[in-house]
This record gives structure tokens, C-alpha cells and sequence, in this order.
């Protein structure tokens, strides 16, 4: 499902409507079989979610233990994954306790999101069959950017349109010469209150969709939601 709206006179990919976003079109590819699959998350990540809805009780989900469980959390445990919280969760922390897990047991360890070639070629289908859909590649696309997956599918998907990647977290070390990174300017935990029509998760996509608004400098604009 490719659903576009307009908001703001800014086109906005949707992808909030599919279960876990856009990485939940991975699954099928991801999952090829019957067996334990593992994941170390941020708690507002949509990976999670996804792979959980895909897997059920054969999904497990590692992440940061809050005194109040986020309600990405509950929705993994509504689909039946099992989720394991560590406390003073940092990623790195969070990372080394699902390896261990794994070791142990002999689940089977997901890189973190989902950053693979054999994805990016998937979600990279995805944007041609969104230019097709739109009648023409978009001069300008804003994103959120984390893991760096998304953003590389986009670039090696299109050939004129400037990419936006709103650094969310942690440093992405790539680069491409239509590639701008803008670093958000509050920290990962400081959600955004920006206003918007559609859902868009506070901490990630929403930050993007803010500086989109703000900075954006052509007017044939495509925005990623995400989440």
C-alpha cells in the first residue's frame, strides 16, 4: 500500500498506515524461517513493531527498560513477541545483551535497521514505485535519518532529487552529493510538539517533518513518514 496525502502543500508518503512503517514491507524477505528472531531496539523505533505483527510469539525484542513502559513496547507484547527490557538500556548495552541471548540459544541476531543491501534494494523498489505513482521523481525529499537505511535506498533509487536527512541520534558517517544532513537540535529523548495532520513519531519522523517545514527550499517536496 502506497497512500500520498498533501499537508501544508507538501506531499507525505504515509507509510505511519502499515504496520511498524516503512520496514514492515521487509518482513517477508527478512523472515524466510521458522525460527527465533531477535531484535535490540530503541523503544520508538517501528522495526520493532513490524517484525513483531510478522512473527508473533517466534519474535524477541530487546530494549531499554523506562519506569514507564512506551507504548511501542506494549504494542510488540499485543502481537505475542517476547520483549526483554535492560535496565540502563543504553543501545550498546541493549546490543550486547541480544548477542548473548542469541549465543545461548541460537535465535537468529537482526542488524540494526535493518541496514543490508538486499533491504535497501526493497525499500529502493519502493521509491521508483512511488515516482511512478507521483508521474515524476520529486525535486526535493525529506526524511528522518538514524541507521542510514533509508536514505541510501532513496539515493540509489533516484538520480536528481536533493535528499534532506534530518539527523535525529547518533552521527551518520555517509555522504552523497545530494545528500544535505541537518542535524536536529534537540537530543533523541526531546520529542517534537511541531503540529501535524497525520501521526508521525515525536522523537524521529515528526523532528523531520518540523525542519521540512521550515527549511525546505523547492516546492515539489516528498516527505518519508515513517512511523
Amino acid at each position: 500500500m502506497i497512500t500520498i496525502e498533501k499537508h501544508n502543500g507538501i506531499k507525505v508518503l504515509r507509510d505511519d498506515l502499515l504496520i511498524g512503517g516503512t520496514k514492515s514491507i521487509l518482513m517477508p524477505t527478512i523472515i524466510n524461517t521458522i525460527t527465533e528472531h531477535v531484535y535490540a531496539s530503541p523503544v520508538y523505533g517501528g522495526f520493532q513493531i513490524a517484525l513483531s505483527a510478522y512473527l508473533g510469539s517466534l519474535a524477541t525484542i530487546f530494549c531499554a527498560k523506562r519506569n514507564i513502559m512506551h507504548p511501542n513496547t506494549k504494542e510488540c507484547i499485543k502481537y505475542g513477541a517476547k520483549v526483554i527490557e535492560v535496565p540502563y538500556g543504553y543501545l550498546s548495552v541493549v546490543e550486547k545483551k541480544a548477542k548473548d541471548y542469541c549465543l545461548i540459544t541460537g535465535a537468529k541476531k537482526l542488524v540494526f535497521g535493518a541496514n543490508e543491501p538486499q533491504n535497501k534494494i526493497i525499500i529502493g523498489n519502493r521509491m521508483k514505485q512511488i515516482i511512478q505513482q507521483l508521474g515524476k521523481e520529486p525535486d526535493e525529499i525529506w526524511c528522518a535519518l538514524g541507521s542510514g537505511t533509508l536514505v541510501e535506498s532513496i539515493l540509489q533509487s533516484t538520480h536528481k532529487a536533493e535528499i534532506k536527512g534530518v539527523q535525529v541520534g547518533a552521527e551518520y558517517k555517509g555522504s552523497h552529493e545530494r545528500l544535505q544532513i541537518i542535524k536536529y537540535d534537540k537530543p533523541f529523548e526531546k520529542e517534537s510538539k511541531y503540529k501535524t495532520g497525520f501521526q508521525s513519531m515525536p522523537n524521529y519522523d515528526l523532528k523531520a517533518w518540523e525542519y521540512c517545514n521550515k527549511f525546505k527550499t523547492k516546492d515539489d517536496v516528498l516527505f518519508w513518514n515513517v512511523l
